[in-house]
């Protein structure tokens, strides 16, 4: 178990659904397929809102790869 959170949100600027990554519930990052499966795209998010208590941006790698994969297939699943 670690502290990142993978949400599928959607918005009328995209097309398709996206994956928005928390850490510690402050988001992080979206990962978009408005290009196609082929070429996701990610965006780190930098002030769209911040937790009172301030999160330190720091955490295993291994736990964000995972993370970034597990999106990656929740996104590739959507049609």
């Amino acid at each position: 178990m670690n502290d990142f959170e993978v949400d599928f949100v959607s918005d009328a600027e995209h097309e398709h659904l996206m994956a928005e990554i928390s850490y510690k519930k402050q988001r992080l990052c979206l990962i978009n397929k408005e290009q196609g499966n082929e070429k996701m795209e990610i965006e780190f998010l930098t002030d769209l809102y911040l937790l009172p208590n301030e999160v330190v941006m720091k955490f295993p790698l291994s736990d964000f790869e995972a993370t970034i994969k597990e999106a990656k297939e929740g996104l590739w699943a959507c049609k």
